[in-house]
């Protein structure tokens, strides 16, 4: 076959395409600085949006005086950081001979760290206010002799601005480095390496200057860790927390060793500095004679510093080893002691009423079951406690399987509350979050209740309320409380309402409200909008359909939405941008609610406090007014232990907080918000330092004590969590008082547990720590009576020995009058045995009726719920009540069956708390007292 050519035929003309091109590293710059100018200022806009927001709503609570202070102070920080970094950053650019754009970057890039510096600097002004403001503690550091109050109110502020400083001068000095990298000129190549070369031309003096000032700042830092070795974790040491023998005594000390260090830091930067200073002269030509040995002589003395600080370092290793270790806990009495006693004191423990408390045992005589009956404490046995107990977030290993057989359920022990939601929400949009224990003056007598708030959860989205209209306008808020006296059963094994239904019924003035209408609440998760034009508030359910409410005009409640500024920031803020800026519903006189939660609405008023999670809802002058308990913290008190707050007791909370960790803590503010207007009202209940300081910052937002008016102060409570971390976390170890002791730890307490929630296959359950729980006890011996009352709503918890189950201690907190705060600890004596709440539940599993009567309901498809154990003491009587609840497993509504009551390590179980106490004392074949002995 012949040979092809295509020599004739025409060929496409192909264009010549070069190679691709790598985008102008001018313009990609240019726009990446566009692109960060319009995220920070979308960062900054929102940030606007909220301290407008914030603004508003401290004048709607008459706080416009909290605001301005914290404003102006965070004002004043926001310019000075903003000059400095802007300064610091932008110097580069005209130091140094580089192009404009390089200059117009360097300006833009100060302009930007200094707006990111400003703002992160400004949200630290609380440190700056209590350092301006700080008061004395009264006491000194057994180190230093500085007043507590240098490292609560002092120190702070020291190392926020240490922090801030550093970051400002090292970026400066980044931009310092590469400016002058940047504008070098090269001249004829000195006869030095080119390493030594390229330091020498980034030497300029903005970057010595830079370089130096940064040193010094370090240097500072280091000398001012001295204070916080009364503040280290020494938890591997006999000294738990702050200094021990070796950091303060002798002069190989940890202290010294700070100060040496500063001192060494400060010259090898100083040696450094001249070094670089050497090596720009030799860069740029202008050597002087002998440069190089003066380089080597400055810098084998900048090494000798090093070698000194690394010796010392060492010296006070080795007599560690030496002096120390062989020789405790003698050689460490003396601080463990320091520690023992600065912990007690910080947590407000120096001065508890240590009552010794032998228990009535087997050879001790009964009581009348009608005499014991007609005490107060068991008139107010909890068997409906106010307590909803969940699964800690994380769960135990131990607790999954529990999870995993009830599909999920994460409810430990909720049995009241679940009753409540099922008997008392009576619609769809209502719902019961919290259970809380509360107490009313009934005819003259301390009355305990279980309480709830009906309310609209808008927490998280509903699938019933989607049209943003009816979750904002429509249905904006809860309906009246619930209350059932604790002790109380009906025959159908439910409780007997105190306050119930939709309007409310109630037999009891003192519980009757006039407006239970609650706008803000635990599940008011989301703004809400009043008077609304072209539809009216749902107000609550009626038998023809609905009530309806306008709020009216005089009420002093939300913000109105007057002006269109205030519909684009509450627009941006809601996530509802174009609804409510366009909204033909919202007028002048509409009004926005928002901050509704207690916790949420607090926290904007008072930061600095640390809110126990569980606020609770009483009936007050006719309305609804919650009560939060604020507590003063501080994590800088030398010698005291840090510990955390917010733990297992959070659990109790619809919406756990945060934790916080801390090693000073008082119960010193009543907060009170009111349900219908939100009105936030402080009170200043205790005189200690934080809060005196505080109070003097602010001298509008406090309240005295004495103004709390008479009706609130009948429900304040003991804050839950703080008494958690008073005896679960620190009076459990230091209640032993003597070094010796504690150093062996001898006498660990540790918190009781329980047989808690549904049973499991096999009649299993499932141990729980008893957290904190109210009860009313009877005063006398060996509750000492002060003020005379016949009874006191206190707070308990209950301790065995570590690796035991008998009864060692149980600390009760007073809360009534003038006895508020008051607290004893009943200790039973190391050698005397009584019996705990474990074995109590033992017990009750061991009773062969009892035991039968689980298995047979167990094998009828019913749950048994086994209720919370309370531990309660009649005079040196100690009873544990359980209530158990039967819950079909076919149809699930709860019932309170049984109550079980063990008695001198007898158990009874009976359907009521009489018959039950009346079984457990004929277990023991025993006589009461005959009424001529007594």
């Amino acid at each position: 076959m012949p040979e092809r050519s295509d020599r004739h035929l025409p060929h496409a003309d192909v264009p010549r395409v070069g190679p691709p091109l790598v985008p102008d590293v001018g313009i990609m710059t240019m726009r990446f600085l566009v692109l960060l100018w319009v995220l920070l200022g979308l960062f900054l806009l929102d940030k606007a949006t909220i301290l407008l927001a914030d603004y508003w709503f401290f004048q709607s609570v008459g706080l416009d005086e909290v605001f301005w202070t914290n404003f102006w102070t965070g004002a004043v920080l926001y310019a000075v950081a903003l000059g400095v970094g802007f300064v610091g950053v932008a110097a580069a650019g005209f130091t140094n001979p580089v192009s404009p754009r390089a200059r117009r970057f360097a300006v833009n890039a100060g302009l930007m760290l200094g707006l990111l510096g400003g703002y992160f600097l400004s949200r630290r002004f609380a440190d700056y206010l209590l350092t301006i403001g700080g008061k004395d503690f009264g006491e000194v550091d057994p180190v230093f002799g500085h007043d507590i109050g240098f490292y609560v109110f002092t120190l702070p502020s020291v190392w926020t601005t240490i922090a801030w400083a550093l970051s400002a001068v090292g970026a400066g000095l980044v931009f310092a480095v590469a400016y002058a990298y940047l504008g070098r000129r090269e001249g004829p190549a000195p006869k030095i390496r080119r390493l030594w070369r390229v330091v020498g031309h980034v030497s300029s003096p903005l970057t010595l200057v830079a370089f130096v000032v940064f040193a010094l700042l370090v240097a500072t830092a280091v000398w001012f860790s001295r204070y916080d070795v009364l503040l280290r974790d020494n938890s591997q040491s006999a000294v738990f927390t702050g200094a021990s023998y070796v950091d303060i005594t002798g002069l190989l000390s940890t202290v010294n060793y700070y100060t040496v260090t500063a001192f060494v830091i400060a010259g090898v930067a100083g040696g450094i500095t001249y070094i670089l200073h050497l090596l720009r002269k030799a860069a740029r030509g202008a050597a002087e004679p002998g440069w190089t040995r003066k380089v080597r002589l400055v810098g084998l003395t900048a090494l000798a510093l090093l070698a000194a600080d690394f010796s010392f370092r060492i010296g006070i290793l080795v007599r560690e080893v030496v002096a120390v270790s062989p020789n405790e806990p003698v050689i460490q009495l003396e601080y463990i002691q320091r520690h023992i006693n600065a912990t007690l004191a910080a947590y407000d423990l120096d001065d508890l009423e240590i009552e010794p408390f032998i228990p009535n045992g087997p050879g001790d005589p009964i009581e009348p079951v009608d005499q014991l009956l007609a005490s107060p404490t068991l008139a107010n046995a909890p068997l409906w406690p106010g307590f909803v107990s969940r699964l800690e977030r994380l769960v135990d290993p131990q607790h999954a399987t529990r999870v995993l057989l009830t599909e999920g359920d994460a409810t430990v022990y909720a049995p009241a509350l679940e009753i409540f939601q099922q008997q008392q929400k009576l619609r769809t949009y209502y719902d019961f979050l919290d259970l809380d224990a509360v107490r009313y003056r009934i005819d003259g007598e301390t009355k305990m209740f279980a309480s709830a708030v009906r309310e609209i959860p808008l927490i998280e989205p509903q699938p019933w309320l989607a049209w943003w209209g009816q979750r904002f306008m429509l249905f904006t808020h809860g309906y009246g409380l619930v209350l059932t006296p604790v002790g109380g059963i009906t025959p159908e094994g439910e409780p007997p309402y105190a306050v119930r239904d939709i309007p409310g019924r109630t037999d009891r003035p003192e519980l009757d409200l006039e407006n239970p209408s609650v706008y803000y609440g635990e599940g008011a998760g989301s703004l809400a909008y009043s008077n609304v034009r072209r539809m009216t508030e749902f107000d609550f359910p009626t038998d023809e359909g609905r009530a309806e409410v306008i709020l009216p005009a005089d009420v002093n409640a939300g913000v109105p939405i007057n002006s269109l500024l205030k519909r684009l920031v509450f627009g941006w803020q809601s996530g509802q941008f174009f609804d409510i800026l366009f909204s033909k519903l919202i007028g002048d006189e509409t009004r926005v609610h928002y901050y509704r939660m207690p916790l949420d609405r607090v926290g904007r008023v008072a930061s600095f406090l640390y809110l126990d999670s569980d606020p609770w809802a009483v009936a007050v002058d006719g309305g609804i007014t919650w009560i939060v308990n604020g507590i003063t913290t501080s994590d800088r008190y030398p010698y005291s232990q840090l510990d955390w707050i917010g733990d297992k007791s959070d659990e109790r909370a619809p919406i756990p907080t945060d934790w916080a960790r801390m090693n000073y803590a008082r119960d010193a503010v009543k907060i009170t918000i009111d349900a219908y207007t939100g009105d936030v009202r402080l009170y200043k209940f205790a005189d200690e330092p934080i809060v005196d300081t505080w109070a003097r910052i602010y001298p509008t937002l406090f309240h005295s004590r004495a103004e709390i008016p008479p009706q609130v102060a009948e429900h304040l409570q003991y804050p839950v969590q703080l008494f958690h971390l008073q005896f679960d976390n620190i009076y459990n170890i230091y209640h032993m008082k003597d070094p010796m002791t504690f150093f062996n730890m001898e006498d660990m307490w540790d918190d009781s547990d329980e047989v808690l929630g549904p049973m499991l296959d096999e009649g299993k359950a499932i141990t729980f720590s008893i957290e904190p729980y109210h009860w009313v006890a009877r005063t006398g011996s060996p509750l000492r009576r002060a003020t005379g009352r016949r009874a006191q709503f206190v707070l308990s918890m209950v301790f065995t020995p570590e690796n035991a189950l008998n009864l060692r201690a149980i600390p009760v907190v007073y809360m009534d009058g003038e006895d508020y705060g008051r607290i004893i600890v009943l200790q039973v004596p190391k050698g005397h045995y009584s019996y705990g709440p474990e074995q109590a539940d033992a017990a009750i599993d061991q009773t062969p009726e009892i035991s039968r009567q689980f298995d047979w309901w167990n094998r009828q498809g019913m749950d048994v719920i086994r209720g919370h154990t309370t531990t309660l003491v009649i005079d040196r009587e100690v009873l544990f009540v359980e209530p158990i609840f039967l819950r079909s497993k076919q149809n699930p509504v709860t019932q309170l069956k049984q109550v079980c009551v063990v008695f001198r390590g007898k158990a009874g179980m009976a359907p009521t708390l009489e018959e039950a106490l009346r079984r457990a004392i004929e277990a023991h074949g025993e006589r009461e007292i005959p009424a001529f002995l007594r």
